[in-house]
């Protein structure tokens, strides 16, 4: 069974067992070096969050003191938001900026100080089920199989994970504008 017990759902990325986790579905990455304006990348970021109806956490948050080559810094962000009583998405956003050195730009004739580095993020979700541990006895861990494999079943593989998945994509478009590594259309952006 795919889905098994409560307790006992298959994360195909690490395949170990989690609780009550879906499979993980596709991370996509970005890498960029070139002049970028850090302040307003993570405003961003925590804005989409807010935004969006999700609780952000940063959760991680390292800075190496600078070396000729600039400073580096690492950050794990994560953001959660109930979508019913039962599901729950999570979404993570990995981000680690190297080279960083401080320049000033001219931007429609005025000065400006942005960043210059080297960047790569790394985004992935998980959408967790039964996250209030509802399903915790034997007899509801039997119902909990069975309304997975034959009520739930399109809802779980062709919904949730769908709507989680195109959610996180859309904030990998958003970091994508903001550093201007793409054009602000997008053929997938009328879902969720």
């Amino acid at each position: 069974m795919r889905y098994g017990h409560s307790s006992t759902c298959i994360n195909t990325r690490k395949m170990v067992l989690t609780p009550n986790k879906l499979p993980g579905t596709h991370t996509p990455h970005i890498f960029y070096s070139g002049i970028f304006d850090y302040q307003k990348l993570i405003k961003v970021i925590a804005g989409w969050f807010a935004n969006q109806g999700y609780e952000f956490h940063e959760n991680v948050f390292k800075h190496k003191v600078p070396s000729p080559s600039g400073s580096e810094q690492e950050f794990k962000f994560s953001g959660w938001r109930k979508v019913t009583e039962y599901v729950q998405f999570w979404i993570y956003v990995h981000g680690h900026i190297w080279e960083i050195k401080e320049i000033e730009v001219l931007v429609d004739g005025e000065k400006k100080k942005m960043a210059k580095g080297k960047i790569k993020f790394v985004f992935t979700s998980d959408v967790w089920l039964d996250y209030n541990g509802k399903f915790n006895t034997p007899v509801a861990v039997k119902i909990q199989k069975f309304l997975h494999k034959h009520v739930w079943h399109k809802q779980i593989t062709g919904g949730w994970e769908d709507e989680c998945y195109y959610r996180m994509y859309k904030l990998h478009r958003v970091v994508k504008e903001v550093l201007n590594m793409s054009t602000p259309t997008n053929a997938s952006e009328i879902r969720y």
